[in-house]
């Protein structure tokens, strides 16, 4: 492959921005403005904090031309919602870092937006972390971490971030750290496009509860679980009998130590069979796993913040 060019070559990367700029376009509700994306021929990525509780959406491409568009579906777990452009030529769709070599720390990046008047943005620095698959806040799998070293700024929520050859890395959030950008990686936005354009949601396993690593006695064996520190009203959970207090020990045939882990066993509409400690004794209970309801408007999420997850 070919070296990437120096980032420290003003001309090589006002000629990366050039590549991606044609695929880059404003995004204005009627309470914000962002960027969006041409992700595939029609099909429009941007950030779900833009388009949330809101279905009147603008959008103005690179040519300086309005652009209508119907939702078709936001992921709050991501941070992704995705657009169908009606009754326009084809966008040209974004160069996507398929066979780039592996992020690194360090490496250069950019984001670039578009504003409401047509007018191109970018914002340069580092990739300051990278790393493996997570979950966010949320419960939305992310495919990679790739933190920036800042943050992202205003107008920029779901520009794409490309490295210094201009091919797209994946789309910008700041929904998920208080202190510093994400990027939400090209093959978590392929998956959940996929998604969005079918059925209009990406289902989400749920339990209705929040809990946290704990240790139980039974017997006399000191055993590895999660406290369950709320039951969420007749959620699956609470249906199945599970109490504040209680302690799973098992999930299946697992040991219920981590709740990433619980998480990636939950499959919506399956039974799921814990093992439970409660008293000081050991209790077998199954619950139907059901689907996560809407999550709560933007300005209540802090109150889940550093919990990892709810199931």
């Amino acid at each position: 492959m070919t070296p990437s060019p120096d980032p420290s070559s003003s001309s090589s990367l006002a000629d990366a921005v050039e590549r991606v700029a044609p695929a880059v376009l404003n995004v204005s509700t009627r309470r914000a403005t962002g960027t969006g994306l041409a992700w595939r021929d029609g099909v429009v990525v941007t950030s779900a904090r833009l388009l949330w509780r809101t279905r009147e959406v603008s959008l103005l491409a690179a040519d300086g031309e309005p652009l209508s568009a119907e939702m078709a579906g936001v992921d709050p777990s991501t941070d992704l919602a995705v657009l169908r452009v009606t009754g326009a030529a084809a966008l040209p769709a974004a160069r996507v870092a398929s066979d780039a070599p592996r992020p690194r720390v360090g490496d250069a990046v950019f984001a670039v937006a578009r504003d409401p008047s047509g007018l191109l943005h970018a914002s340069f620095g580092r990739l300051g972390a990278v790393g493996g698959a997570w979950r966010t806040w949320q419960g939305g799998a992310i495919d990679q971490l790739l933190r920036l070293d800042g943050g992202l700024y205003p107008g920029m929520e779901g520009a794409p971030v490309a490295d210094a050859e201009g091919q797209v890395l994946g789309v910008g959030s700041s929904a998920f750290s208080r202190h510093h950008g994400v990027v939400v990686p090209a093959s978590t936005v392929d998956r959940v496009v996929d998604e969005l354009l079918a059925h209009g949601r990406v289902a989400q396993g749920y339990l209705g509860i929040a809990a946290q690593p704990a240790q139980a006695r039974l017997g006399e064996e000191r055993v590895e679980g999660l406290l369950l520190t709320s039951v969420a009203e007749d959620g699956p959970a609470a249906r199945a009998g599970l109490l504040v207090g209680d302690i799973i020990v098992r999930a299946g045939d697992e040991p219920a130590t981590a709740l990433d882990r619980l998480r990636a066993r939950l499959q919506v509409g399956s039974n799921l069979v814990l093992t439970v400690v409660r008293g000081g004794q050991s209790l077998t209970l199954t619950l139907e796993v059901g689907e996560r309801p809407e999550p709560p408007e933007r300005g209540e999420r802090h109150g889940w913040h550093g919990r990892g997850c709810r199931p």
